[in-house]
């Protein structure tokens, strides 16, 4: 027999247990946090609500960092500023998802009311752990008392230090690095490591840096970085340290992509001088008013099999003091036994910014690739570029297996060259070029 209404309300119990047990579920893996009062719990080790969509976490962001988030989850941070002291006293746990509403809405902001302040020159957001992504929101590393009363030697962005990281859709904004001769560099978007893999930075964006040493986007070990926009100021005039590069690979090993990716100003738009790379391909990305477009200059190893394919590159003409080199591309060899292979320059576009020359003293022009002695560059091709015919190219050291052919001098009919180093002709075949 069957009892009016009674079917109805064990169904309704157990549809309200089933959701019980959903939504615990979800409360496990998804934590929503509020800006509200952010600036005024900072440092209070406060946290208030429950972590969910009506009732957000709210209070002192970096303890709920630290205390409140497992690996694993996603953190989805609501509008407004959220403030930090600098990412100093945790890390992102592993796995987790830390995600704004979108650039203009969310931003992490560095605060600079405690004290302290000034000798902080931790990450505002880091992590050694992997498969961290961090996304739609801005972080403004708010460096400018760092500037003007040189605190400290830099002031960084993020860095995910892993395997399996992602930085997409994230602005960086206000970073610092003060000289070339003071540690730690300024690192505003760093991923990876050496040895890690499977990282990428897509559609981010770095602008207004602070000071004279730093990096809008370093990568290191292998990566992909697609798509992002980095803005720094142009090199001064006369100014002969200003070691702000745009993109900073090193490491690469099984491969990185650097593509489709827009740089302006700076030194370098892509820049090594650490741990040489194997496998990277540079490509389709525009490097404007830099000083050199692709500097591999690696300290301590050599480059194999490097794509420099379908760039445009325009290199700055406001440094009146040229008494330093600057090309923009060179591939350079530094230790004795040292051989670079397997190098491609193919279909570049390399000008002088907004068609604008200077006189060269030798030491700056278009291409440079050079080996010390007891060093070599084996096989290195370069073809179908268009090039400034003003601006020099030139070969030193030794160069086995040279291919070139069917590059365009733009502005005249021959290749420029000084110092009475060889310079570019169209080969076709092989050559090798022997200067001591």
């Amino acid at each position: 027999m069957t009892i009016p209404g009674k079917q109805t309300t064990a169904s309704l119990v157990l549809a309200s247990l089933l959701a019980a047990a959903v939504t615990h579920d979800v409360a496990a893996s998804e934590i929503w946090l509020s800006s509200t009062n952010s600036l005024a719990w900072l440092g209070q080790q406060t946290n208030f609500g429950a972590g969910t969509i009506p009732n957000p976490y709210y209070g002192d962001f970096d303890y709920i960092m630290g205390q409140f988030i497992p690996a694993n989850s996603t953190v989805h941070l609501g509008s407004g500023i959220f403030w930090t002291k600098g990412n100093y006293n945790y890390q992102i746990p592993g796995g987790v998802t830390l995600s704004g509403e979108g650039e203009s809405v969310t931003t992490l902001r560095r605060a600079t009311n405690y004290p302290g302040y000034g000798l902080r020159i931790y990450c505002s957001l880091n992590s050694t752990y992997s498969n961290i992504t961090v996304c739609n929101l801005t972080v403004d590393n708010n460096a400018f008392d760092c500037l003007s009363n040189g605190w400290t030697n830099a002031v960084l962005g993020i860095g995910l230090l892993g395997s399996g990281e992602t930085l997409e859709h994230v602005t960086d904004i206000n970073g610092y690095g003060k000289d070339v001769r003071l540690s730690p560099e300024g690192f505003q978007l760093s991923i990876g490591n050496f040895d890690q893999h499977d990282n990428k930075v897509v559609g981010c964006t770095v602008s207004n840096f602070l000071g004279a040493y730093g990096d809008g986007i370093a990568g290191t070990g292998d990566c992909v970085v697609e798509g992002n926009r980095v803005y720094l100021p142009p090199q001064p005039a006369g100014v002969l340290q200003f070691s702000v590069f745009g993109i900073n690979i090193c490491g690469s090993m099984n491969g990185s992509y650097v593509t489709g990716n827009y740089v302006y100003g700076g030194m370098d738009g892509f820049h090594n001088d650490t741990g040489g790379d194997t496998n990277l391909t540079i490509a389709n990305n525009e490097f404007e008013n830099v000083c050199q477009g692709v500097n591999l200059t690696g300290d301590d190893k050599p480059y194999k099999s490097v794509i420099i394919s379908h760039n445009l590159m325009t290199q700055q003409t406001n440094y009146t003091v040229y008494q330093d080199e600057m090309f923009v591309v060179t591939l350079t060899t530094t230790k004795a036994g040292e051989t670079n292979q397997n190098i491609v320059v193919e279909g570049n576009t390399i000008r002088y910014y907004q068609n604008v020359p200077f006189v060269s003293d030798g030491s700056q022009g278009a291409l440079y690739i050079n080996a010390g002695p007891g060093q070599l560059n084996e096989n290195i091709s370069i073809f179908n570029n268009q090039i400034d015919a003003r601006m020099p190219v030139e070969f030193g050291g030794n160069i086995s297996n040279l291919y070139a052919s069917g590059n365009l001098p733009l502005n005249g009919t021959n290749f420029a060259t000084a110092h009475g180093n060889p310079g570019l002709t169209n080969v076709i075949g092989s050559q090798t070029v022997s200067q001591h």
